[in-house]
């Protein structure tokens, strides 16, 4: 029996329905249909043409569920139409100017469907004067026809809201979700694309020094090694901090960690600070990381691409912004081949905090200029 049931309502509603039952309960008033056919009517074919327009409307009814809503008012016409013909038999046919009102509700824009319903009450209305229709007809069928008609209008527009805030809600999640997968990725990428050029770089010269076979060789062997342990244990702590987003950076220790990874590749590096003193420098939290970062992976450019010898970096204050500029003595490289994923990722991140990035190498230039900057606030001196 339940199987059964189940199959006539899969047959008679779509599966997509928000309330699969809520049909069913609005189908509760179409008996006072039936109630002045049964107590005042005698005639056999009152109750014929009763059960014709009732099995019609039921017809109409269901299929509603299935079509698009702007196919609606072809059902909405059609019930008016079995409630017209079904006046001229029971007054309670009123019932179905109801149902009609309630499907103005899905006409799309709020202004048809308003615009459907006052055409309904003015249908009803001019039955009513021309056939002379008694007033247990019209009166009941004006008040409710109007008050279902608005209020349901009205709930399914906020339903309709309700459902627009949620996609955009979800939408709204999934481009958080995928924004922080791009800020993980490159954090990831600066992270370990540094790290790597480093080990590998300490792990060719531990290779070379080992094939010497000297004895003082294999004692700078021994200390290279112990380096690429300590950077392993160094860079498994940062990719933790990176993946739980407590990365602890900041620009004037990554200056220092930079001059250390420099100094053990036998690059020469300097930097100094210009109209600003090292005190001064104030910047948040999310600017700070960002700047230690892109200092991270320009760091790693050099290492792996630009064959330098010396560099050098100056921290200064230029309009309100603080700038890193940092120059090599490098071969450089075109322009048109510098959007690498690593440049690309530190102009996304300058980007967001509303500074600029400025990259000069190639052609007349000797080595590559980067020059990043980030808005900042001082400290007053005199406090």
């Amino acid at each position: 029996m339940i199987d059964t049931l189940k199959k006539i309502d899969a047959w008679l509603l779509p599966r997509n329905l928000n309330e699969q039952f809520s049909p069913y309960v609005w189908l509760i008033y179409l008996p006072l249909f039936f109630v002045p056919v049964i107590i005042f009517h005698q005639d056999p074919m009152d109750f014929v043409w009763t059960f014709l327009a009732v099995i019609t409307f039921l017809g109409l009814y269901f299929h509603s569920h299935w079509v698009k809503s702007k196919l609606t008012i072809y059902h909405i016409v059609g019930i008016v139409l079995i409630g017209t013909l079904a006046t001229f038999v029971t007054p309670t046919a009123s019932t179905l100017f109801v149902y009609a009102a309630a499907f103005c509700s899905r006409l799309k824009p709020l202004k048809y469907a308003f615009a459907v319903l006052m055409g309904i009450l003015l249908w009803i209305t001019g039955i009513s004067w021309i056939f002379d229709f008694v007033i247990y007809f019209y009166l009941p069928a004006l008040t409710f026809t109007l008050i279902v008609g608005i209020l349901n209008i009205y709930q399914y527009a906020l339903h309709q809201n309700k459902q627009e805030l949620v996609l955009s809600r979800k939408e709204t999640q999934r481009l958080a979700q995928v924004a922080e997968r791009e800020r993980i990725a490159r954090d990831l990428h600066d992270l370990i694309g540094h790290t790597f050029s480093v080990i590998t770089i300490k792990a060719d010269l531990a290779g070379r020094l080992l094939n010497k076979g000297q004895d003082k060789d294999l004692e700078k062997a021994r200390g290279e090694i112990k380096q690429l342990q300590d950077i392993s244990r160094a860079a498994l702590s940062q990719v933790r901090e990176v993946v739980s987003g407590y990365r602890t950076s900041d620009l004037l220790s990554e200056l220092a960690n930079a001059k250390n990874v420099f100094s053990s590749v036998d690059i020469h590096f300097d930097y100094q600070f210009e109209n600003i003193d090292e005190q001064q420098i104030e910047l948040d939290s999310a600017s700070n990381k960002e700047l230690a970062i892109v200092l991270r992976e320009l760091v790693t450019n050099i290492i792996k691409h630009a064959n330098a010898t010396q560099v050098n970096a100056t921290i200064k204050l230029n309009n309100g912004k603080i700038v890193l500029a940092m120059q090599d003595d490098g071969q450089g490289f075109n322009n048109s081949h510098h959007q690498g994923f690593g440049i690309k990722g530190i102009e996304e991140r300058i980007q967001k905090l509303h500074g600029f990035v400025s990259i000069k190498s190639g052609g007349d230039f000797s080595g590559t200029l980067s020059e990043i900057g980030l808005p900042m606030a001082t400290r007053d001196s005199s406090l």
